[in-house]
C-alpha cells in the first residue's frame, strides 16, 4: 500500500473526530494535496434552470473564481458539472468528452478555472440527502496522471468525506437559517401546483428567480422535493395549515 493510499484509510479513521468543518475540510485538503489538489467543493448538481449556489454543502474553490462562477452561471456551459449529469463514473477534469468541451462558453470556464490555479481536477458523484445526485470535486494546479489505484483511493476519500461533512451540518442546523417570507410565499403556490413560470407571472419576478427561492426552500429545510418540503415546513412552522388551505384554494 502506497503512503497516499495509507493516508486515506488514516482520514478515513479520524473523519468523525474533527471539531468542526473547517477542520474536516482542512484535513481533506491535506490529505489530497498528495494527489495534487489544492482545493475541492461537495455540491449538488443543478437540472435544467436551477442555480448551483442553493446546493453548495462545502467550498474550498478560490473566492474569486467561484463569486465568477456563480455571478455568470457557470454550471450551465461548465463541461465538467454537465458531463457529470450524463454520467454516473468519476473522472479526471482533462477527461471530458469533446460533445461538452467544445460546447459554447466551456473553454472559457476551463481558462478561468486554470488562471485559478485549477487546471486540472477529478471529480466523484455522490448521492447525498438533499440533492438527487450530488458530487465532490477536486482541483489542483497540474495535469493529472492517476493510476487505477490512486483513483479508487480518491473516489473512497469523496464518499467518506461527503458523509461527515453532511454529519457536520447537522451538528450544526441553524446554518440553515430560517425561510424568508418571498420563499414562503414560492413554497405555497408550488405546493398548490404551480410551476415555476406560473410563480414567475403571480409575483412578478423572473423564471430564474423562483428556481432559486425553489433550490434554497429544499436545502433550508433538508427536503428532497416539493411535497417533502411541504411537511418540513409545517413540521417546523415555517407554514400553517391555513395557509396551505388557503393556497390549495385558489387553485379553484
Amino acid at each position: 500500500m502506497s503512503a497516499q493510499e495509507s493516508a486515506v484509510f488514516e482520514f478515513i479513521e479520524r473523519i468523525d473526530k474533527h471539531p468542526s468543518m473547517d477542520a474536516l475540510l482542512d484535513d481533506l485538503l491535506q490529505v489530497s494535496n498528495a494527489f495534487g489538489f489544492t482545493h475541492m467543493i461537495y455540491t449538488g448538481l443543478p437540472v435544467g434552470n436551477a442555480p448551483i449556489a442553493p446546493l453548495v454543502k462545502s467550498n474550498r474553490f478560490p473566492t474569486e473564481l467561484w463569486n465568477r462562477y456563480i455571478s455568470e452561471d457557470y454550471s450551465k456551459t461548465d463541461p465538467v458539472c454537465q458531463q457529470m449529469l450524463s454520467t454516473m463514473m468519476p473522472f479526471a477534469w482533462s477527461e471530458v468528452e469533446p460533445r461538452f468541451a467544445e460546447r459554447e462558453g466551456a473553454a472559457r470556464v476551463i481558462g478561468e478555472s486554470a488562471d485559478h490555479g485549477m487546471s486540472d481536477g477529478y471529480i466523484v458523484p455522490v448521492f447525498s440527502r438533499d440533492e438527487w445526485l450530488s458530487a465532490v470535486s477536486f482541483g489542483g494546479p497540474r495535469r493529472l496522471e492517476l493510476t487505477a489505484r490512486e483513483r479508487g483511493a480518491i473516489n473512497l476519500m469523496a464518499i467518506y468525506a461527503s458523509s461527515a461533512i453532511e454529519r457536520q451540518q447537522n451538528r450544526q442546523p441553524s446554518s440553515r437559517g430560517k425561510l424568508t417570507f418571498r420563499e414562503r410565499e414560492v413554497l405555497l403556490w408550488t405546493s398548490a401546483g404551480k410551476s415555476c413560470w406560473d410563480v414567475s407571472v403571480i409575483l412578478g419576478v423572473s423564471e430564474q428567480t423562483v428556481r432559486f427561492h425553489t433550490a434554497q426552500i429544499r436545502h433550508k429545510l433538508n427536503a428532497s422535493n416539493t411535497t417533502h418540503a411541504v411537511a418540513r415546513a409545517l413540521q417546523q412552522g415555517e407554514i400553517t395549515l391555513d395557509q396551505l388551505a388557503e393556497s390549495l384554494g385558489d387553485m379553484h
